[in-house]
């Protein structure tokens, strides 16, 4: 029973987290193009201007800022975003598929306890497979950078790790 109470704890905290996973890439597609390869990059993102603002920008405007990358380092980079989201994407698609059939199950009048263990242990798994997924792009985007550009990465990603940190309960 408290394996089971665990198994669904981990599905609503998954589906949760896909869920703000998705309302973010779909609220987040309104932003700029990227320039076309060979025009200048203004280097100088919205942090750099204000530390102050409230948003700093897309999360590719803010990597490129954070890590100053230079022209050849934001092409890489543009090439490594394009792979990631392919794959996130499908993952994403594998993940509400996963999810719609999971709790397809409620529509039954009973409950077939193998079936859903199964799809419970296949929705963990792409979940695992996301995150490392995000892990490996991180790695890859911190392969192009410099010495320099290393230090602002790891403290850059010191952030990141934070924001994944569940928040402390109330009194």
């Amino acid at each position: 029973m408290e394996k089971n109470r665990f198994l669904i704890l981990m599905i609503i905290i998954l589906f949760v987290l896909n869920l703000f996973t998705l309302g973010y890439v779909i609220m987040g597609r309104g932003g700029h193009p990227p320039p076309p390869p060979g025009e200048e990059f203004d280097m100088r993102g919205p942090r750099d201007m204000d530390p102050n603002m409230k948003n700093p920008g897309r999360p590719d405007e803010v990597i490129i800022n954070r890590l100053k990358l230079n022209k050849d380092q934001v092409l890489k980079f543009e090439e490594l975003k394009s792979e990631h989201r392919k794959q996130v994407e499908e993952i994403q698609f594998n993940s509400k598929k996963l999810h719609d059939e999971y709790f397809g199950l409620l529509k039954a009048d009973s409950t077939d306890a193998v079936k859903e263990a199964k799809l419970l242990a296949d929705i963990a798994t792409n979940q695992q497979q996301l995150d490392k997924v995000t892990f490996v792009h991180f790695f890859r985007i911190k392969q192009i950078c410099d010495k320099d550009q290393k230090v602002l990465f790891n403290t850059f990603i010191e952030e990141i790790a934070g924001s994944f940190k569940p928040p402390i309960p109330k009194k």
